[in-house]
């Protein structure tokens, strides 16, 4: 019995990370979210926070820490959207498809 109810839960898991993929792959597709969260949040946020870091007032006002910390929400989001969501939904097909 709680061999079947690992085998659950795995099954669960696993669908939740092609799920999650397939919802990807969609978004990705939407001009809305390639220009606000592509373009606007993953590239212009990103590229706006190197550039603060370059600024001596921002330096001297003692705000490049918060700079740093926003640079690495971008990061997180990027890691998490094109390495963690297909990297787990493909080890979830390779398992199914065992």
């Amino acid at each position: 019995m709680e061999e079947q109810v690992l085998n659950e839960l795995e099954s669960v898991d696993n669908s939740y990370w092609v799920e999650l993929d397939k919802a990807l792959k969609r978004l990705l597709k939407s001009e809305d979210f390639k220009k606000v969260i592509l373009e606007g949040y993953l590239k212009d946020k990103a590229l706006s926070g190197v550039s603060l870091l370059g600024r001596g007032d921002v330096k001297k006002r003692g705000e490049r820490p918060d700079v740093i910390e926003e640079l690495v929400s971008v990061a997180n989001l990027q890691q998490y959207l094109f390495t963690v969501i297909p990297s787990l939904a493909g080890s979830a097909l390779a398992e199914e498809n065992r």
